[in-house]
């Protein structure tokens, strides 16, 4: 899978460039920052921003949508590797996103900004919500089958591991945690949400 972060060749390398500017320059300073300025950053002409991304919004959509494929087949590998066992495939998922987030905290920093700032055009939505099918019939099988408490719906059961997934991440930061520290304390917090969601 394309990484921004990794080195391409000719227009893809002043692509990459402008999406890792414009990645560190939102982290740094919001998402106020002038194109000039992302371009600058970048190495190249504001023209050559512009013919990559011919407005800020689709600089804007792209650099989100680059992210959350990348997130998206990190938690896809993690449920492969589970096999057909709800439980696994569910700590896999939480144990990828938290591990992704702390090696890559720019890249988790500017994905919920530009989400949760309603940043996104409603395009970029849709795709973003295409790329979360998978795993939403995922969940919806295991619903009516039954594997989760009465009453919750598979909104509800994201919403519950998102949050304690961002808890997590934010302590792990905070405590500095690594290796099996932070490997135990991803296992107690999925074991929190899995007692409060699964039947």
């Amino acid at each position: 899978m394309h990484s921004f972060f990794v080195k391409q060749t000719s227009e893809q390398t002043k692509r990459d460039q402008l999406l890792r500017a414009a990645l560190e320059l939102f982290a740094a300073n919001g998402l106020n920052v002038p194109t000039a300025k992302i371009a600058a950053a970048a190495g190249v002409a504001n023209g050559t921003l512009f013919n990559h991304f011919p407005t800020k919004q689709d600089l804007i959509d792209g650099l989100y949508l680059e992210i959350k494929r990348e997130f998206t087949g990190m938690l896809q590998s993690g449920v492969m590797s589970a096999g057909g066992d709800l439980r696994a495939a569910s700590f896999a998922m939480f144990q990828s996103f938290v591990a992704w987030a702390m090696a890559n905290p720019l890249k988790n920093q500017v994905m919920n900004l530009l989400l949760n700032g309603q940043a996104l055009s409603q395009a970029a939505r849709k795709e973003s919500e295409s790329m979360a099918q998978p795993f939403k019939k995922y969940l919806e099988a295991a619903v009516k089958k039954g594997a989760f408490a009465k009453d919750l719906a598979v909104e509800d059961i994201v919403e519950v591991k998102g949050a304690l997934a961002m808890t997590c991440i934010a302590s792990a930061i905070e405590r500095k945690l690594k290796g099996k520290a932070l490997e135990k304390h991803i296992a107690t917090v999925f074991e929190i949400y899995w007692r409060g969601v699964a039947r």
